[in-house]
């Protein structure tokens, strides 16, 4: 059975649809980064090598932590909205040092999403949607 976009957001509200698929255009953001760090390990010699590896490292991380946030955020639970929050706000902080330096595309780019995620999560759909605990069945 093909898959349905339609099928599988049935009951969900629209925000968290939003905020999901924000965080993981955000998730797949840091992957291509973590994958031109790795690409710069290898094609040319970076400033720190063991920086470089971590910073690979780091963002590898970073971006299966927003896919896993997203995914319990779409499954209702309510723990990911607090990580959500804390992610968005640093987005928001680094986006008003990009805007500051004159870099208008790197800060909207981090400002814009941020800012959506943020006003979204406190919405009353989203606030009804994330009530599931981990003890509970749906």
């Amino acid at each position: 059975m093909p898959f349905s976009w339609t099928a599988a957001t049935a009951g969900t509200p629209r925000a968290v649809v939003l905020i999901v698929a924000v965080l993981l255009f955000q998730a797949l953001g840091l992957a291509v980064l973590a994958g031109w760090y790795i690409y710069d390990l290898i094609v040319a010699e970076p400033l720190s090598r063991g920086g470089a590896v971590f910073m690979a490292g780091l963002l590898i991380l970073l971006a299966g932590w927003m896919s896993v946030l997203g995914s319990a955020l779409f499954r209702g639970y309510r723990w990911p909205r607090s990580a959500v929050l804390v992610f968005q706000l640093l987005m928001v902080i680094l986006s008003i040092s990009f805007l500051s330096n004159g870099a208008l595309a790197g800060g909207l780019v981090m400002l814009l999403p941020g800012a959506m995620v943020l006003v979204a999560l406190f919405t009353k759909p989203v606030v009804d949607h994330a009530t599931r605990t981990t003890r509970d069945s749906r």
